[in-house]
């Protein structure tokens, strides 16, 4: 009589592994990226929100603006009597508020620009001009950590340009 062989094919071993290796990746995905990471996210979103918006300035002849919160930023655009009101289009794209945990900072040309929380009565006035003919004003935004003020903690910041060229980088002090 042969003893019955025992131990797993390698399709067993095969199926385990690529069940091990779904259920690690959506682990990772929950998990999320560390605080640099998400400053690089917040960093990479407005640079598009900027470039799609300096397309459509173009494009459209209007002239648009970024009004920047210590919490988040906003598109808006010149109406025809002259006030400032957010574009025709999807609200992601017109709106971003950051996350609890993250603040931004803001220099306009080469000065330090006061953000308040603008409320439902304070008029609404861009402190960033994106120009018909594809202009802005000098800008830098700095996106940290709310409760990390040492010179280490993780910085990232978009700048932009007279002649409305983006940079991203790290900041290091």
């Amino acid at each position: 009589m042969v003893a019955p062989a025992r131990g797993f094919t390698l399709l067993e071993i095969m199926v385990v592994m690529v069940l091990v290796g779904i259920l690690s990746s959506f682990a990772l995905l929950s998990v999320g990226g560390g605080p640099r990471d998400r400053l690089v996210e917040e960093a990479q979103r407005l640079t598009a929100l900027i470039e799609l918006h300096q397309q459509e300035a173009i494009l459209s002849g209007e002239l648009r603006g970024i009004r920047f919160a210590r919490n988040g930023y906003a598109i808006l655009r010149q109406g025809e009597k002259g006030q400032w009101q957010a574009p025709a289009a999807d609200g992601a794209l017109i709106e971003h508020r950051l996350p609890e945990a993250m603040a931004l900072s803001l220099w306009v040309e080469g000065r330090p620009a006061a953000l308040t929380k603008p409320d439902g009565r304070a008029k609404a006035v861009p402190q960033v001009l994106l120009l018909a003919s594809g202009e802005a004003t000098e800008f830098v935004a700095v996106f940290g950590l709310a409760d990390e003020q040492e010179p280490d903690a993780p910085r990232y910041r978009v700048a932009g340009d007279a002649m409305g060229r983006l940079t991203r980088a790290s900041v290091t002090r």
